[in-house]
């Protein structure tokens, strides 16, 4: 019973909406192309850090890197300015997940469930579609910022340099690396993190609406874009927050063991919600 939910899940939850997939693609593309034009600036006001070729991983990182840890500075204020590229990645992401299961929900998921007699198995099935609808997605992320490098130059590598630091409003002071970043286990780590996300507002979506829930992991977001803290889950799909990177990063093996607690608390409160939310009446949503 269970493959013919996620069967259907993946069919009308991803085969059927090839122009969301292209839109998200576009979207992901034209955001990466934005890091050509930042390069024309440091080339000029820093050419020491052109020496090497700029790679596909510069590209993605530029998308998905976030911002530094925001510092007080002298006088007042601080050095934080808002992730604009990387809010747009992730809240597309997760507004590409937040609709489907409880529209579906209101036509043939509901007849599915009816018949199976079992809420577990649908609450599954959603549970694994909400995760292969977010890697996808976040897949689409990672070959649009490489085409997007590519068409501009750059040489294929998940190498980054560390000429970065500027863009992402990191600390010079605090790089662990005078010249390049593997950032293939930040890659590994984001993905993660934005499964977490995707399924904690899958389950809050039980509990409110899902525009509410989107609306709540929006904010949770947005705090977490001005306080470095590993109870604001956004730190660990945030590169430049990271120990990897940054000496005043957060450390990534915490980052992953915390996503995974997310990820199982967020299947077993949606489960216990949905077992005890009424479904024949209503919209379901």
């Amino acid at each position: 019973m269970f493959c013919k939910f996620f069967a259907h899940d993946l069919r009308h939850g991803l085969g059927d909406h090839p122009c969301r997939l292209g839109v998200g693609f576009l979207l992901f593309f034209c955001l990466s192309s934005y890091h050509f034009l930042t390069l024309r600036i440091y080339e000029l006001t820093n050419p020491e850090f052109f020496e090497t070729p700029v790679t596909t991983g510069d590209y993605f990182l530029a998308l998905t890197g976030g911002c530094g840890k925001v510092e007080p500075v002298p006088g007042g204020g601080t050095t934080f300015t808002m992730p604009v590229l990387w809010i747009t990645f992730v809240l597309w992401i997760l507004f590409a997940s937040l609709y489907y299961p409880f529209l579906d929900l209101q036509g043939m998921g509901k007849q599915l469930l009816c018949l199976s007699g079992t809420r577990g198995v649908w609450w599954a099935s959603k549970c694994l579609w909400t995760v292969c609808n977010t890697v996808a997605n976040y897949l689409l992320a990672f070959a649009a910022s490489a085409l997007a490098g590519i068409c501009f130059g750059a040489v294929p590598s998940m190498t980054a340099h560390v000429y970065l630091y500027q863009e992402l409003e990191m600390n010079a002071g605090t790089l662990t690396s005078p010249s390049t970043w593997d950032i293939w286990p930040l890659f590994f780590l984001t993905a993660l993190a934005l499964v977490a996300l995707s399924l904690l507002q899958l389950a809050l979506s039980v509990a409110v609406k899902p525009l509410f829930s989107y609306l709540l992991l929006t904010a949770y977001l947005l705090a977490g874009t001005y306080l470095q803290s590993p109870a604001l889950l956004g730190n660990f799909a945030m590169p430049a927050r990271s120990s990897l990177l940054a000496t005043t990063g957060l450390d990534p093996l915490l980052g992953g063991l915390l996503c995974l607690w997310v990820i199982v608390g967020s299947v077993l409160l949606g489960w216990a919600l949905f077992e005890k939310k009424d479904i024949l009446g209503g919209d379901g949503a």
